[in-house]
């Protein structure tokens, strides 16, 4: 038996990347600074959408972004060529990236900002779910379970609980597709972790803003009738979307799933909503209603509970 489990570990170990270690303080303190920029994705969407439509600004966050992005190989003086093996890699990120962000989009547009970074918020356990799916031997623990119900609880909270968010502009549409936009994220989140163990993460970056960019450019341009503005506050909501989260967040995020186990990682996302919510009611003047933020603390406690779990097993780990 206890060869049997020395056996697993192995393999999980070689799946998830052997290099892979527990984050430390640094990676810590990073990836709670990055949550909390993220918080302020969806509220800057909501204010790019009064001016400009969905795959009208999703494409241009990708430029944008790719400017960082570029910006970032040239410094590490990392090579543009892509190898056969890294063919299908870009492809599949880039690909459901794009669809990813045509559903958050469209969402938010039929939404409140606090509604979609609520529901938006709820990645790490889709992406624990998808995981649960993918690896055999990472199997469903009694915190997990009550963990995952817990936020799955928060969600239903959020979209049917929030009886006064219809009068602020949420529909439930809007909500679904912000949840399916959640349920992507997490599949992508997956698929990078893996991908980022054999192609550069900041070409993995590149390519999924440059298809993403091809994509949304045709559809918008096919199915939109994209009107643009010299408006100071949306090209300020698009370069915080493109600048700050298309080029820094996905790098930096990336990074840290390629150096540090995604456990300890998501950890830290739980701030995420709570920084979201705040920003919109700052910025946008959206009132939390007491569904919204019972649905939050729900989401929360849910992700604290799962990722804690991981988090604390990983950090007892034996380094290797």
């Amino acid at each position: 038996m206890s060869g049997t489990n020395t056996q697993q570990t192995s393999d999980t170990n070689t799946l998830a990347g052997e290099t892979r270690r527990p984050a430390g303080l640094f990676a810590s303190s990073f990836a709670l600074f990055t949550a909390v920029l993220w918080g302020g994705n969806n509220v800057s969407i909501k204010v790019a959408l009064e001016r400009g439509s969905p795959m009208q600004i999703g494409w241009i966050r990708f430029v944008l972004g790719a400017v960082v992005t570029v910006a970032y190989m040239v410094a590490r003086r990392e090579p543009f060529t892509v190898g056969r093996r890294e063919v299908w890699p870009l492809v599949a990120v880039g690909l459901m990236f794009s669809i990813q962000l045509v559903f958050m989009n469209i969402g938010q547009d039929l939404t409140t900002a606090g509604h979609g970074v609520a529901l938006h918020s709820t990645m790490p356990i889709w992406a624990a779910t998808i995981s649960q799916l993918l690896i055999p031997s990472d199997r469903m623990t009694r915190w997990r379970v009550v963990a995952m119900s817990l936020s799955y609880v928060g969600v239903l909270v959020v979209v049917f609980g929030d009886t006064e968010a219809s009068q602020a502009g949420a529909t439930l549409l809007g909500d679904v597709l912000s949840l399916v936009s959640a349920i992507l994220l997490g599949a992508r989140t997956v698929m990078i972790s893996i991908f980022a163990q054999h192609v550069s993460e900041a070409k993995l970056m590149l390519g999924q803003l440059v298809i993403g960019t091809v994509l949304l450019l045709c559809g918008s341009y096919m199915f939109e009738t994209p009107i643009y503005t010299t408006d100071g506050s949306f090209w300020f909501a698009l370069a915080y979307q493109g600048f700050v989260i298309a080029g820094f967040g996905f790098l930096a995020t990336a990074w840290l799933l390629k150096h540090y186990l995604p456990s300890t990682v998501t950890f830290f996302f739980f701030a995420q909503p709570i920084a979201g919510v705040t920003l919109a009611w700052l910025i946008l003047g959206e009132d939390p209603g007491r569904g919204l933020i019972a649905g939050v603390a729900l989401v929360c406690v849910g992700a604290l509970l799962h990722s804690g779990e991981s988090y604390l097993k990983a950090k007892r780990a034996p380094a290797g």
